[in-house]
């Protein structure tokens, strides 16, 4: 089970800390697109701390484990930690270029433009990839990066299925009923069967076939959350989109008081709170959990003065962040500069079904410019879905900059 004296588990967390697509996350936004003040939140800054929490939050649940006697004997809390903290560290791997925006851009593309590129009558295979495209989400890509196992693949994961289960906030596939009510899923229709044998493997499948979730996902779900939340608004004072006395008064609110001293202080006390009141929520509805039988996150169960300012601080996301001048333009540039990319290599990849050799002169180049042409010819008999597949791969791969360059490049620019 384990290679020298690292466990499993262990080699989760560094295969995601060594790996590439995880580097790649200093290039990333976080919320601010292209941040004038340098020490800003990007998503490699935002994931190293909810790690952090994350790994506060598993020693507190070992802890309460360990005091029941329910803390398995092959196990110990390092085991917690590192399971933990491995999905934390790739809960973000999948997210586009944009930030959020990104993820809407592809959404938005998908369903105005992939009729047209790929009009019926489709065999099931690429009707159901094209369905993954409209609805684009950023944890089933983050979930398909590590549930690879094939060594061939530029990264390999072979993530543990505790590693797998605690990163999973919404148990459900792409093509599953709930979908486009919640906007949400954790697994691409490529994943699907390593999913359900993820879901098999840790006895999350019920009776009538849905999927409970991992007891640990409520961790690294609620770990993501207080560190967005918390360090998000700090920024927004760095940004002066949002004054330094409003934020104060929200983190005093959670805290109980406010000392003075700096923002920071008052904000790891924040921080440290909303550890503690995570923790109590969680063994709290301890039973229900592990029974696969709570929907609602941790925050629900929050002292009621921490869930008013945790209110005020979502409030304040839709009012002043997310709707900040800045913002909203960067993001509409998103929109233009995913869509051109989206365009060319999705008619590449739909062209490339007739041959390397018969591709136009742009569709080869623009292949050539993600891959390698030996890559491309060697894989040009895999069919439209599988191609589908590493375009989403490739674009959602893509820094903020790179991105731009890339449909700087496309269009001549």
């Amino acid at each position: 089970m384990a290679e020298g004296s690292r466990s499993r588990f262990e080699q989760d967390y560094d295969r995601i800390i060594f790996s590439a697509p995880f580097r790649r996350l200093a290039g990333k936004t976080q919320v601010h697109p292209f941040a004038s003040v340098d020490h800003v939140h990007n998503r490699l800054t935002h994931t190293l701390e909810v790690a952090s929490v994350g790994r506060s939050l598993a020693a507190k649940v070992a802890q309460f484990l360990s005091a029941r006697g329910e803390l398995p004997p092959n196990r110990t809390a390092a085991d917690l930690a590192y399971i933990v903290q491995a999905a934390c560290l790739a809960h973000d791997m999948g997210n586009p270029p944009f930030g959020h925006a990104g993820e809407y851009a592809i959404r938005g593309w998908a369903g105005e433009h992939l009729e047209t590129v790929f009009p019926a009558p489709r065999e099931p295979r690429l009707d159901a990839v094209l369905n993954d495209w409209r609805w684009f989400e950023g944890n089933a890509q983050s979930f398909r990066l590590v549930v690879r196992s094939d060594q061939n693949e530029r990264d390999y994961f072979r993530f543990t299925y505790a590693s797998l289960g605690a990163m999973i906030k919404y148990p459900w596939v792409a093509d599953d009923a709930r979908v486009p009510a919640k906007g949400k899923h954790n697994a691409f229709s490529s994943e699907a069967t390593a999913f359900f044998q993820m879901a098999e493997g840790l006895g999350l499948r019920r009776v009538d076939g849905t999927v409970a979730r991992h007891p640990l996902s409520f961790l690294s779900e609620v770990a993501d959350d207080i560190c967005y939340r918390i360090s998000d608004f700090e920024d927004a004072v760095e940004m002066r989109i949002m004054s330094e006395s409003h934020v104060r008064q929200i983190f005093a609110q959670i805290v109980g008081r406010d000392p003075g001293g700096r923002l920071s202080a008052l904000r790891a006390a924040a921080i440290g709170t909303l550890i503690e009141a995570a923790a109590g929520a969680f063994t709290e509805h301890y039973e229900a959990i592990m029974a696969g039988a709570r929907a609602d996150d941790l925050r629900a169960a929050f002292p009621e003065n921490i869930r008013a300012a945790m209110a005020t601080i979502k409030q304040g996301y839709d009012d002043a962040i997310f709707g900040h001048r800045t913002k909203v333009a960067t993001e509409l540039g998103a929109h233009n500069i995913l869509g051109q990319i989206l365009s060319v290599h999705s008619r590449a990849v739909r062209d490339l079904a007739g041959g390397y050799e018969k591709l136009s002169f742009v569709h080869k180049r623009c292949l050539e410019l993600a891959w390698e042409k030996d890559y491309v010819v060697a894989n040009q008999g895999r069919g439209t879905a599988w191609w589908l597949g590493r375009v989403m791969d490739h674009v959602a791969g893509m820094t903020d900059a790179y991105a731009t360059q890339v449909a700087r490049e496309i269009s001549g620019g």
